[in-house]
């Protein structure tokens, strides 16, 4: 079985990205499943950052500690990832610091830099990485040089050609032969896709019929921006950057309201701008699906790593009382799923959907040998009836018949409390009447959600949300074959929760909440909800994700805490 773990690292603007970018493509290429997560500083060069790949025979959903390959483009990633490095492992770089390295044993000596310079440019040094790294994992060149063809033909003959020199030149300094078997040619199995988080929620979109996206750059969620940006010719949609954050929700709304189906994308930060909006969202009863990629803060904290610490937040914002859905994709394939059904429900119920992203998802790519589309409801059907029309019309559901501005129907709304026509109102009466119209909907929201996945296990039981799914699927795995009878309990779908959780989650063995916060928001969630206890935590909250091997020993150390109690 084929299972390798390699790091890419060196200073934010030395083309970290582009080797990782380049490599992980290629491997899907030649037959491998992949899956990598980008680590960097909030700069545009200097600092540090660090791709992680890892590359198997069978699919992978997480990374792990030590690796096989460590790639070191500048000095600093040797020094914070050499004791990474297995045994029996690689490092591939030259530091030029004269001091003779203690893994001589296994160091292959080339200055990157040095190679370029020698090629006019110290820009190729990436690119004589990439080829050194496919001569060591034994990759097809031919398959690389096609893939610099058409990521450089836009930048002209010679720009192309010097980077296929580099190419070749970093593969012929290697000086070793391949350490895994080399594959000349694609195999029929080869994976079909590889996606990141941002990817994919922007896919969701457009098979969900999105015709609109407004939103501030804000990272993680910019790539969203960006992936429907390059998809504005095919299917149509209109993107808008907005000034800022309020801007981006109320244009969002703008165009849900004229009958566009709309989303919009942002941060915490920025999520703490649109609540207003969402607040005009819930009382204009105006369907739209508001993605925050969550990442560290309070205030700017770390805006390029990884958090799950906006789950209270986005429950409870917004002043007053009003309905919303919660959702947090699990990977890349489930966010497309996850948006897609997001945008039914928004409409369904004319309330707001909130997705909580993060950097891990955002950034992360996995591959797959399909993807599977989850069957949708069609949209539901709008008024027909415009006869003395009212667009907040009180009904057993709560949920009125909603007709688009620009037809027969005059539609009338308004931010203040507003009778039955949308008109505004201080009755009382009225009041109350609206606000449990609109609350009504809560009973049937609560049916629409899903139960939590679940494999059940007889010593001890995995609890997660959201983008810890891969991880916590693999520690289960590598648990159970530690002799450890692992169970593991997953939510994608949030708030509200679904009926008969208690009885869903009373009676599991030995639970612990794993969770990239500080108080362990989803625990706290599901102790006030159902009653029951979940003590047992697991919790990293420093701005990165958990990785297979590390949330292992901490299950384990949890375990040993109990039986010497």
């Amino acid at each position: 079985m084929v299972d390798w773990e390699i790091k890419v690292g060196g200073a934010a603007g030395q083309g970290v990205q582009t080797v990782s970018e380049i490599l992980s493509l290629m491997l899907k290429r030649s037959g491998y499943y992949v899956f990598s997560l980008e680590d960097y500083q909030s700069r545009i060069r200097g600092g540090h950052t660090f791709t992680h790949i890892r590359l198997s025979d069978r699919p992978v959903w997480a990374a792990k500690r030590y690796l096989d390959l460590l790639v070191c483009l500048d000095p600093l990633t040797y020094q914070l990832h050499h004791h990474e490095v297995k045994e029996n492992g690689l490092i591939l770089g030259n530091f030029g610091l004269g001091e003779k390295s203690t893994d001589s044993h296994r160091f292959i000596s080339i200055d990157f830099e040095k190679e370029a310079v020698q090629l006019g440019n110290k820009v190729f040094a990436n690119m004589i990485a990439v080829g050194a790294i496919s001569s060591i994992l034994g990759l097809a060149p031919e398959l690389v040089a096609a893939y610099i063809e058409k990521i450089f033909a836009k930048k002209g003959e010679e720009v192309m050609e010097k980077n296929k020199l580099a190419f070749q030149r970093g593969r012929r300094i290697v000086g070793i032969p391949p350490v895994l078997p080399t594959r000349n040619s694609m195999p029929n199995d080869v994976p079909q896709f590889l996606l990141d988080g941002n990817q994919a929620l922007g896919l969701g979109a457009l098979l969900a019929g999105c015709t609109f996206y407004s939103a501030y750059p804000m990272t993680p969620s910019t790539g969203i921006m960006n992936f429907l940006a390059s998809k504005i010719r095919e299917y149509g949609i209109v993107v808008e950057q907005a000034e800022d954050e309020i801007a981006a929700v109320n244009m969002a709304l703008g165009a849900s309201y004229a009958g566009a189906r709309a989303m919009t994308g942002t941060s915490g930060g920025g999520f703490c701008l649109m609540v207003e909006g969402l607040g005009l969202a819930a009382m204009t009863e105006v369907p739209i699906v508001v993605i925050n990629g969550q990442r560290p803060g309070p205030s700017t904290g770390l805006p390029t790593r990884t958090s799950q610490a906006d789950l209270a937040f986005v429950i409870h914002a917004g002043h007053d009382e009003f309905p919303r859905f919660v959702f947090a994709p699990r990977d890349p394939q489930d966010a497309i799923n996850i948006v897609r059904r997001a945008f039914y429900l928004a409409e369904k119920y004319q309330v707001p959907v909130i997705i909580l992203s993060d950097q891990y998802l955002a950034d992360s790519k996995v591959s797959y040998w399909n993807l599977e589309m989850e069957e949708i409801p069609d949209a539901p059907i709008q008024a027909s009836d415009f006869s003395d029309y009212c667009r907040y019309a009180l009904t057993p559901s709560g949920v009125s018949p909603r007709a688009i501005p620009g037809g027969k129907a005059l539609v009338v709304v308004d931010s203040d409390e507003h009778d039955e026509c949308g008109h505004l109102t201080e009755d009382l009466d009225v009041r109350v009447a609206m606000h449990e119209k609109r609350m009504k909907k809560w009973e049937a929201m609560k049916k629409e959600i899903r139960l939590p996945f679940l494999v059940e296990g007889k010593e001890v039981t995995l609890l997660g949300w959201g983008s810890s799914w891969g991880v916590l699927r693999e520690a289960r795995e590598e648990l159970h074959e530690e002799g450890i009878d692992a169970g593991l309990v997953h939510f994608n779908e949030l708030w509200p929760l679904p009926g008969g959780l208690r009885e869903f989650l009373e009676g599991l063995p030995f639970p612990i909440v794993v969770e990239n916060n500080y108080w362990g928001q989803l625990a706290n969630l599901l102790e006030h909800e159902t009653g029951l206890s979940f003590a047992r935590r697991i919790t990293r909250y420093d701005g990165r994700p958990f990785l297979v091997d590390e949330l292992c020993e901490r299950v384990k150390e949890v375990l040993r805490n109990v039986q010497s109690v």
